[in-house]
């Protein structure tokens, strides 16, 4: 029988699909990511998995999957039949597997989480930017959140601004004051990128005026990996442990000259827990399906877009500050942080692999969502 190609299997998934109701099954101990499809007929409703389904498609380091949420990558196709995080995640330990390394002996010197209202561990607020017309992007996103354990209350959507709002005559005061603009129109182009360029650089205004510890920026296509939230803590404990991250309001000072490339500690950090076009740290193991995780430095290009990222007061702050050291061109969200990071002399960014979050614009979407496929913030609604 000859193999058959990514596309006639993706054909057949999505013809499975449309027969199966997708459910979660979650046990009483951990939401385990187990999928299941439930189908009615004449002998009663049963279960049918589609783990064999995922695990029939073709992984690699380029490929994704969507499917109901979940961001199936090549690093995360073990954990498809797994109740629990591959065995390479425990080399960044939670602080009950540090107090059992350390023999029960105390913590104290273990920073914990505060209660949040997000249940995602330390992060205060999740921003989404996002357009009001986009309600299948809202849904699958909420879905997806919920599905991991985290609180949707907390998310504050970002809808302001749009293609006619961000280009009136009436923001234009706003918008280049905002920006710290040069006394020059937008082209077609940059107007096009104005909207969702505004909503990322508003909450970063936000977070440094309300002194959020730390906040999470969303894009509304966002989508998760297996085990988002347990592999989320043990990369924010890693930060904490190393240095890298500090939730205590403690900012790095201004210097004379911008820090080192590969400054790890007197630093403002961003962490980018998201990719695109497959990047990725040069000391990653990329071509290991079980590469072991690792955060790395980034000054000098410190984007891998913005759809997934998280900023501290003091990294919100610098940015905020760095703006209004000097007129700027317009840039989009993520050029604009290219641009702002090596002249600042405290930012610092991490690229956080494996990804924990991709784009639903950039992978096989086998849920086959219309609003995916659609340009953002080009309609004048």
């Amino acid at each position: 029988m000859p193999s058959l190609s990514i596309d006639e299997r993706i054909f057949n998934y999505r013809k499975s699909i449309d027969f199966y109701q997708i459910n979660f099954e979650k046990s009483e101990e951990v939401t385990s990511n187990k999928l299941c499809l439930n189908q009615t007929c004449d002998s009663g409703s049963f279960k049918f998995s589609v783990n064999k389904l995922l695990l029939n498609l073709n992984f690699s380091i380029d490929r994704i999957y969507h499917h109901n949420g979940i961001a199936y990558d090549y690093y995360s196709r073990n954990d498809i039949e797994q109740a629990k995080v591959g065995d390479q995640w425990k080399l960044w330990p939670l602080p009950n597997e540090i107090h059992q390394i350390q023999n029960n002996r105390a913590m104290n010197d273990i920073e914990t989480s505060p209660f949040v209202p997000s249940k995602l561990l330390f992060v205060d607020t999740i921003y989404v930017m996002t357009d009001p017309r986009l309600t299948e992007r809202h849904a699958n996103l909420q879905k997806a959140l919920s599905r991991q354990g985290i609180s949707v209350k907390s998310i504050e959507w970002r809808m302001k601004w749009n293609l006619t709002t961000c280009n009136s005559i009436s923001s234009h005061s706003y918008v280049y004051k905002r920006l710290n603009l040069k006394n020059k129109p937008l082209n077609k182009q940059q107007q096009r990128k104005c909207a969702v360029t505004m909503e990322h650089v508003d909450a970063w205004y936000e977070i440094a005026e309300r002194k959020i510890p730390l906040g999470l920026i969303l894009e509304d296509d966002a989508i998760f990996v297996p085990f988002f939230k347990e592999k989320f803590a043990r990369m924010i404990y890693a930060a904490i442990h190393s240095g890298a991250l500090r939730i205590n309001g403690t900012c790095a000072k201004s210097k004379e000259r911008p820090i080192s490339d590969n400054e790890w500690i007197d630093q403002n950090p961003m962490i980018v827990i998201g990719t695109c076009f497959n990047f990725h740290g040069q000391c990653f193991q990329k071509i290991f399906s079980n590469a072991p995780p690792l955060l790395s430095t980034h000054k000098s290009n410190p984007s891998r877009c913005t759809h997934a990222y998280l900023l501290t007061s003091c990294s919100a702050q610098a940015l905020v500050n760095q703006i209004q050291a000097q007129n700027n061109d317009f840039w989009p969200s993520d050029f604009m942080q290219n641009m702002l990071f090596p002249l600042s002399s405290t930012l610092q960014s991490f690229w956080m692999d494996p990804p924990l979050v991709y784009q639903g614009n950039q992978v096989f979407d086998l849920d086959n969502l219309s609003s995916f496929r659609e340009q953002t913030y080009m309609s004048n609604r």
